[in-house]
């Protein structure tokens, strides 16, 4: 398997006098002490559009007086183009300048790429206290949402995670009876004491469903439990 050729890639190059640097930062450097330096002051300026409108403001010049763009290239001394760095260099003179550097180092059209675009600085900065606010606001909205649409959780026992403890009646529990006496230690003279039958409150008297009625000559003996 062949291997794939890597790309010749251009140096940074400045658009105004084609000259070629290390890195970029140099190459805007080059451009703010080169090209962008007021004649009238020691100020210096990033991009054309900057000096143009220095010179305007500070020196009172009318934009059909301002004096053309020092150490520039024939045609490249104008204001029309901004140019920070490599940025804003027209299409055709970047191709153009790639086909003459192929030609200058003898090598097939296409050999050289352009250098990858810069990625753009992320900015990091501390958010104020509206962003902050606006920030939580949003999130609870969005947790608000998130809870209404979401089914309720059920734990394994089938309860529903969240509802109000549940009230369960017991049963009712069972009146107390009441032990008798053990056999042979009721005092003389002492009823048994049973227990009420269903339905009947204690100390309530039994009703008799037939009378009971005793032999005249049944009689008890004081102090004795049989009859005379």
């Amino acid at each position: 398997m062949a291997k794939k050729k890597n790309k010749q890639i251009i140096r940074p190059w400045c658009w105004y006098c084609e000259r070629e640097f290390e890195d970029e930062k140099v190459l805007m450097q080059h451009q703010k002490a080169k090209h962008f330096k007021c004649n009238m002051c020691p100020r210096r300026l990033n991009t054309a559009g900057g000096l143009a409108v220095h010179i305007q403001q500070v020196h009172k010049l009318e934009p059909e007086n301002l004096p053309r763009i020092e150490n520039a290239l024939p045609g490249r001394d104008g204001y029309e183009v901004e140019i920070f760095g490599m940025e804003g260099i027209p299409a055709p003179d970047v191709a153009d300048y790639k086909r003459r550097k192929e030609i200058e180092l003898g090598l097939a059209a296409g050999s050289i790429s352009q250098p990858p675009a810069k990625r753009p600085k992320t900015e990091n900065r501390a958010l104020s206290e509206d962003e902050l606010k606006a920030a939580l606001e949003a999130h609870r909205a969005l947790m608000g949402a998130a809870n209404d649409t979401a089914p309720p959780a059920t734990n394994d026992q089938g309860a529903v995670y969240g509802a109000p403890p549940q009230a369960y009646s017991a049963p009712p529990a069972p009146a107390p009876v009441m032990p008798g006496p053990p056999p042979g230690m009721m005092p003389p003279g002492a009823s048994p004491f049973f227990p009420p039958p269903p339905g009947m409150a204690p100390g309530q008297v039994p009703f008799a469903a037939f009378p009971v009625r005793l032999p005249q000559d049944f009689r008890f003996h004081p102090g004795s439990h049989l009859p005379l």
